[in-house]
């Protein structure tokens, strides 16, 4: 018990005491499927549409977070394929370029419902062709923020005597305001690089990505205190992305990469990932109608291990992790970190597309 406590007025502290620290962000383990919240610029980057599912709990058995998300990315302009090459019949999407569009919505909560955020934002992206197989991608995002606390549900040092909770002794605490609300700004950039099966049997795909994102370019205010500032730092992201096809088999390879600054705090999250592919898509036409398997693991740098399983099956992805935690927390939560669980749905062949005949 005296352990649960810790862990609750450890959480509280880095929340209430925002001149010292920053509020937690929306985060999930399984980043890539938040696309908007890790950069703007990946918005319907590979998809001509896409709508994502995703919840997460955290610290369960000592109440901590649970976060909940909804995104909707697409492509505007939808047109039909161009031709490449004269002598190759080789297509390549004009969606490929262009401007597009994203929406998320997200709620999260924190211990019994005392700390709750949901935030509102919209994305826009252009997507330039580089080359057949190359993207340059460059987008901002905008959200809106409410933040509350509910500190009749909160327990205070004074409030305790020889080890003995006593709610009926004041908490000595003055809240300047319980609920709050501020505008927040994004930007990055994305690279992506893409060279698709010349045969269904060849399985030689190559595909990359690597991007730059900066968030809270404005530094909002976030302060419950009139003592403190309350500001919320910039964070900067970098992140990169492969999935490699070993030529002539069914499996596929492939690793990620996630890095984060903000206010001398830093996150690093190196991924790995197996695919295998179960059942071939039933004809050539560009579009990915097969089903594939994966397995991996995320490695969150001295806090947790994440293993991870996927299913694609044609046009949708289920995807769920668990958080086994690492770190001193632990003492509180004997290595129980999180389930996570995404879903999602998708529209559209993002590669070369060649002609059968």
């Amino acid at each position: 018990m005296k352990s649960k406590l810790a862990l609750l007025s450890l959480v509280l502290f880095a929340v209430l005491q925002m001149n010292k620290s920053f509020a937690q962000d929306i985060h999930f383990s399984q980043y890539y499927y938040a696309p908007i919240t890790l950069n703007p610029a990946m918005t319907a980057c590979y998809k001509t549409i896409q709508a994502t599912v995703q919840y997460k709990q955290q610290w369960a058995v000592v109440n901590g977070y649970s976060t909940g998300g909804v995104t909707l990315e697409f492509k505007l302009n939808q047109a039909k394929w161009d031709k490449k090459r004269n002598l190759t019949d080789i297509y390549k999407k004009k969606a490929m370029k262009g401007l597009a569009i994203g929406f998320n919505v997200f709620s999260d909560k924190a211990g019994n419902g005392s700390i709750k955020q949901t935030q509102a934002n919209v994305s826009l992206a252009y997507h330039v062709l580089l080359t057949r197989f190359s993207t340059l991608s460059a987008g901002i995002a905008a959200g809106y923020t409410q933040f509350s606390i509910n500190p009749d549900d909160l327990r205070w040092n004074n409030q305790y005597s020889l080890g003995n909770y006593n709610q009926n002794v004041p908490s000595g605490e003055t809240f300047s305001t319980k609920s709050l609300s501020y505008n927040d700004y994004a930007a990055g950039l994305l690279y992506s690089f893409g060279d698709g099966e010349t045969a269904m049997a060849t399985n030689n795909q190559k595909h990359f990505n690597i991007g730059a994102s900066v968030s809270h370019i404005n530094e909002p205010s976030m302060a419950f205190y009139d003592s403190g500032d309350g500001k919320l730092f910039r964070k900067y992201t970098i992140h990169a992305n492969t999935l490699i096809g070993i030529e002539n088999t069914n499996f596929s390879v492939g690793g990620s990469f996630l890095y984060m600054y903000q206010n001398k705090l830093q996150e690093v999250t190196p991924g790995f990932l197996a695919k295998y592919k179960l059942k071939e898509p039933a004809n050539y036409t560009g579009y990915k109608k097969g089903t594939s398997m994966g397995i991996g693991v995320f490695v969150r740098a001295k806090d947790s291990f994440i293993p991870y399983v996927m299913l694609e099956m044609d046009k949708f992805t289920v995807a769920f992790s668990y958080d086994v935690n690492t770190s001193g927390l632990t003492a509180a939560t004997t290595g129980r970190g999180g389930m996570e669980i995404a879903l999602r749905f998708n529209v559209g062949s993002t590669f070369v597309y060649q002609n059968n005949k």
